[in-house]
């Protein structure tokens, strides 16, 4: 049985979460709300002992402790990219009604949370994500009262705070993690910081990491079999050519089914050690900037000749909890709506038509993650 589209009931609940978050972030960019963001920001920051809103800002996207789940809960971990248009989303900035997979993934968390509370969260439940997102850091106008381009505050910045942010949390996870996403997009951050840490987390690992979207219906039958497996899609990239790791779909489906699968298992063999010698080099790096003693046997940098084929481990055979929440399986798109017709039998009936297929060109409305 195919895949069904996003259900109506999460459809219903996402948009509501969307169209609040739009009305919040658009109050954020009036001058009044930004100064009220900067006040609390100082505020914050002097109680915390730091000597800048930027720093504090920093620190916090840095703090594993944030992005814990309350104590006693072991919560399903929920990731998400890009989005799908949608007539009743908000506008994003490029003037279209554009639903987020962050209210998707919300509206998945809190339908998980309902049933069973503390089985399912987003980066932006939990405290830290709670926090940063309150600093509403996209909208220009918070970015310029705190400080603008000159000070630091620039768009890229805000973005590397995100990136921060969504790789601590990506380490924190635990067990079996879920992903809103068809594929996980060169330019996100998904791609770019949560998979990799994931990845190398040892309590989650790449084979637990699920895709909560069926792959597109535009791929070839072979390739969605093969390169749609959730542990393909968690390591290689299908957007961009000039990039390491892509794989095309068209002309992997064409290929010898032998010749096709024993490459692509060399190709997410290197991107294992690509993530391996990166989580080493910065492990290796933290530890130094914190004058910590790391074991003989653990140490390991990106330089080194030859990279271990698993990441140095503190924890010896971590237990990797069972899934505390359901993982479904949908694909991208909305169920249409059938149109009444109100002429009888002088005009057909209007017919259904398949569910929007997302542009990957287009980033999200919210955060800027895409």
């Amino acid at each position: 049985m195919s895949p069904q589209p996003i259900p109506r009931y999460i459809e219903r609940l996402a948009l509501k979460i969307a169209n609040e978050e739009a009305a919040e972030a658009h109050k954020a960019s009036t001058l009044e709300g930004a100064q009220a963001i900067l006040d609390r920001l100082e505020a914050e920051s002097e109680a915390a002992g730091f000597g800048s809103v930027k720093t504090y800002i920093e620190a916090l996207s840095r703090d594993p402790k944030g992005v814990e789940p309350p104590e006693g809960t072991n919560p399903t971990s929920a990731f998400w990219s890009h989005g799908v248009e949608h007539p009743d989303a908000p506008l994003n900035w490029r003037n279209e009604n554009f639903l987020d997979n962050r209210y998707v993934a919300e509206a998945w968390a809190r339908t998980q949370n309902k049933r069973q509370l503390g089985t399912a969260q987003t980066l932006e439940t939990t405290e830290g994500g709670r926090q940063l997102n309150r600093m509403y850091l996209f909208e220009d106008t918070v970015r310029e009262v705190l400080g603008g381009d000159s000070q630091g505050f620039t768009y890229e910045w805000a973005r590397g705070v995100w990136a921060n942010i969504s790789e601590t949390y990506a380490a924190a996870a635990r067990g079996q993690v879920i992903v809103f996403a068809e594929s996980a997009h060169t330019r996100s951050i998904l791609y770019n910081q949560e998979l990799p840490a994931l990845h190398t987390n040892p309590y989650v690992g790449v084979d637990n990491v699920k895709f909560a979207y069926a792959p597109s219906k535009q791929w070839p039958e072979a390739s969605r079999n093969e390169i749609g497996a959730h542990q393909i899609r968690a390591q290689v990239q299908v957007d961009d050519p000039t990039l390491p790791h892509y794989v095309d779909v068209a002309a992997y489906a064409k290929q010898d089914p032998v010749e096709r699968q024993e490459a692509l298992a060399a190709e997410c063999a290197s991107v294992t050690v690509e993530r391996n010698a990166r989580a080493a080099a910065k492990a290796a790096a933290t530890s130094t900037t914190n004058e910590t003693e790391v074991p003989e046997a653990e140490e390991a940098t990106a330089a080194e000749s030859e990279v271990p084929e698993t990441v140095p481990l503190t924890v010896k055979d971590p237990v990797r909890p069972q899934p505390s929440a359901h993982i479904p399986v949908w694909q991208v798109g909305f169920k249409p709506v059938p149109v009444k017709n109100e002429a009888r039998a002088s005009t057909p009936a209007a017919g259904l038509t398949d569910p929007p297929v997302p542009d990957l060109g287009k980033q999200a409305t919210g955060t800027g993650l895409e």
